[in-house]
């Protein structure tokens, strides 16, 4: 079993399920490209998938560019495709997410607040895996910053949280700027009013 363990953190290559015009295709209700727009083919496509998949770690995907149907797909919020009613999806999310984050704060020490979920995507791994990008308030500087998190869900039967990280660092270059958004995750302290605090404590001592 051991050249199985930690799969569930394995990149799920892309891949195409169902075409326009064959056996199974159903048009899924989050896809806005017309129905007659084929100038692109299903292995560019593909293509196109592929791109995003592996640039993003399947967080970021634009599905607006296709009317083929892959492997990923993504969570429709205001909905109960995973959970029953009277909650939504976004509930469910919110709760992993919340999960995710508060095994990372415990692990890094760290105190990030969950804000809300801004996307995910999801495709199957013996389960749902779903990927996950939420808003925190990072208690160093108070602003409110991107994480991504990896989770595998089966309602009633499992719940894995498989990684939770502030989302990559971007670099946006230009003439003009560098743009770099750090995450701390720790209350700023002034080492120099700390200090004279502890001497003060001394001396009454």
């Amino acid at each position: 079993m051991d050249e199985f363990e930690g799969w569930t953190s394995w990149l799920e290559p892309a891949c195409l399920l169902w075409e326009p015009g064959c056996c199974g295709y159903v048009r899924p209700p989050y896809m806005t490209r017309a129905e007659d727009d084929d100038k692109y083919t299903p292995d560019e496509e593909l293509a196109n998938m592929a791109q995003q998949v592996n640039k993003s770690d399947g967080f970021d995907i634009d599905f607006s560019n296709f009317r083929c149907v892959f492997n990923y797909h993504p969570v429709i919020l205001n909905i109960q495709q995973f959970i029953d009613e009277p909650e939504t999806d976004e509930d469910l999310l919110n709760r992993l997410s919340q999960g995710s984050l508060d095994g990372y704060n415990k692990e890094n020490k760290t105190e990030f607040k969950f804000v809300k979920v801004v996307r995910a995507n999801y495709h199957w791994a013996s389960a749902i895996m779903f990927l996950i990008t939420f808003q925190v308030k990072d208690p160093y500087d108070d602003l409110i910053k991107l994480f991504q998190a990896r989770v595998r869900y089966a309602e009633d039967i499992m719940l894995e949280y498989v990684f939770c990280r502030p989302e990559p660092i971007k670099e946006i270059f230009s003439i003009w700027f560098v743009l770099l958004v750090k995450c701390v995750g720790t209350a700023k302290t002034d080492v120099k009013k700390d200090a004279e605090k502890d001497a003060k404590k001394q001396r009454l001592e």
